[in-house]
């Protein structure tokens, strides 16, 4: 492969269009709980970063409706939401061509980790890659850490050759943070402009222009 020897991609908005399980899952949490809050306008917020740090600092919630809000999320993801979506067109494409060319593929996401194997398995996309990382337990880990534990655990050294690929402003803090290539994709959740914003090293309005960075 021409630029690229390691590859590490977001989940939610870079591989899979997850928005409607993630939106009927918050439309579950805001039902349990009697709250009349505008889900389809707030989910788009809620994409990218943990969980509980969407419920907190996008809903406002306290300590107590954080617990609640997180077990009810979980407990309708883990159950239906995370298979209700599809893989973007063009991805998995994309993806065949790059491990003919010899490229090494991750995932670094927010997700907790639990859901990661079922999710990859049910859109037909475990065997392209190498190793994921995501969210374990309570603790609130950022994108920068995750991909720091899946850098360390693959024995990575940051290098220009190793690329971040996602469609939010942690994906791109994230990479920098780790001194990789930074990769934002307009095709998902993230605001195009706060993306561009960040000075990402490259960015792809669509999969196609994601394909001609990546392969040439």
């Amino acid at each position: 492969m021409a630029n690229f020897s390691h590859l590490i991609f977001d989940l939610d908005g870079t591989l899979v269009d997850s928005k409607p399980g993630l939106l009927n899952a918050l439309r579950f949490v805001l039902g349990e709980m009697g709250l009349d809050l505008p889900a389809e306008e707030l989910i788009d917020s809620l994409i990218g970063p943990p969980v509980q740090q969407g419920m907190r600092n996008i809903l406002g919630f306290n300590d107590r409706q954080v617990e609640i809000s997180s077990r009810l999320f979980r407990e309708y993801y883990g159950e239906k939401g995370m298979y209700e979506g599809h893989v973007y067109p063009g991805i998995q494409l994309l993806l065949e061509a790059l491990l003919a060319d010899g490229a090494k593929l991750y995932i670094a996401t927010s997700k907790q980790a639990v859901f990661l194997p079922a999710i990859l398995r049910h859109f037909e996309l475990e065997r392209y890659f190498d190793d994921t990382e995501g969210s374990e337990g309570a603790a609130l880990q950022t994108k920068a850490e995750l991909i720091t534990n899946l850098m360390d655990r693959n024995r990575l050294e940051p290098s220009h050759r190793i690329a971040m690929i996602g469609d939010t402003k942690f994906d791109v803090v994230g990479g920098k943070a780790n001194e990789i290539t930074t990769i934002a994709v307009g095709y998902g959740f993230g605001l195009n402009g706060d993306l561009q914003e960040l000075d990402p090293d490259y960015f792809a309005e669509e999969v196609d222009d994601l394909t001609e960075i990546l392969l040439g």
